[in-house]
């Protein structure tokens, strides 16, 4: 019996070393990649390190972060960045609960739909920008090609370069190619919900729509706040889309945090300041996080 016993715990050891020797190498990869970046950009935050003179290290204190307080440049690209998110994410909720609801619903060529629906948000950021700046395009967009065959516009419109459109069609794109991340989530939460409560519901006389509010709302909220918050962190640190679509033009219009930060690191080569303004953002992203997870405990509460 006690040899079993030994030979159970030496077995034991033994797949312990075997699985920390396999997962060295994977986690002095994520060292390296990850850990060493954050910490290395989390010190030049403190510093006053320009490209010209990298290998000089200055020690500024707080400096760099007081400085993000008082930039009316980089306190605009946290207002773009705001916009941004607001309603972006709005619209996501809004138009994937709608989609969600609908996709659940039995129909002919629902498995079709529901493939379809997934291919924007499986498009790489870069593909979705470029295809919506060709279909924006001033002189062989398609959009303006149609509005012009309708009859609503005379002369084509440069949508990207005009100071009123450039940010609609910004929020057009990502809401476009995000809204499937809610609708994939919402649907999880909706396959759960039994149909007995709504067999329930019609027999007592209740429409549709009040079935909808107060059956299949709330017991979708928890997949709802899942998919904002997730949504929310996706669009604060969305860059791809400003980048391809506009650059941040006209002026500062669509210049975002993110775009703000790249123009300073890799533009204009401040390289703490760039660095100390992405932890800024990253404060940010976990206050809203943590707004989002106190409103939700309370919610669950009531």
């Amino acid at each position: 019996m006690k040899r079993g016993i030994q030979r159970f715990f030496d077995f034991e050891r033994s797949d312990t070393k075997l699985a920390a020797v396999l997962i060295t190498p994977t986690f002095l990869l994520v060292i390296a990649v990850v850990a060493y970046p954050l910490i290395y950009s989390f010190i030049m935050s403190f510093g006053d390190v320009e490209f010209a003179n990298i290998k000089e290290y200055n020690f500024v204190g707080i400096s760099q972060f007081v400085r993000t307080f008082t930039d009316p440049e980089f306190i605009n690209s946290i207002q773009v960045s705001a916009k941004f998110v607001f309603f972006t994410v709005l619209f996501k909720l809004v138009l994937g609960t709608l989609i969600a609801v609908m996709l659940k619903e039995k129909f002919i060529g629902r498995s079709i739909a529901r493939a379809l629906i997934i291919i924007p948000w499986a498009t790489p950021f870069v593909v979705v920008g470029l295809m919506w700046k060709w279909m924006l395009h001033s002189k062989v967009g398609v959009i303006n090609f149609f509005l012009e065959r309708l009859g609503i516009i005379q002369d084509y419109i440069p949508f990207l370069s005009s100071k009123t459109f450039a940010m609609p069609f910004v929020i057009t794109a990502d809401v476009w190619q995000g809204t499937p991340f809610f609708v994939i989530i919402i649907l999880a939460g909706l396959q759960t919900i039994p149909d007995d409560l709504y067999e329930a519901a019609h027999i007592d006389g209740a429409s549709g729509i009040k079935a909808f509010f107060t059956i299949t709302l709330p017991l979708i909220r928890f997949p709802m706040f899942i998919s904002t918050i997730l949504g929310t962190i996706f669009a604060i640190n969305s860059f791809d889309l400003f980048f391809v679509l506009t650059k941040g033009g006209p002026g500062n219009i669509t210049t975002n945090a993110t775009l703000f930060v790249w123009n300073n690191a890799f533009k204009f080569y401040h390289l703490s300041y760039a660095s100390a303004m992405s932890y800024v953002i990253l404060m940010f992203s976990m206050l809203v996080t943590i707004g989002y997870v106190v409103i939700m405990r309370k919610i669950q509460v009531e």
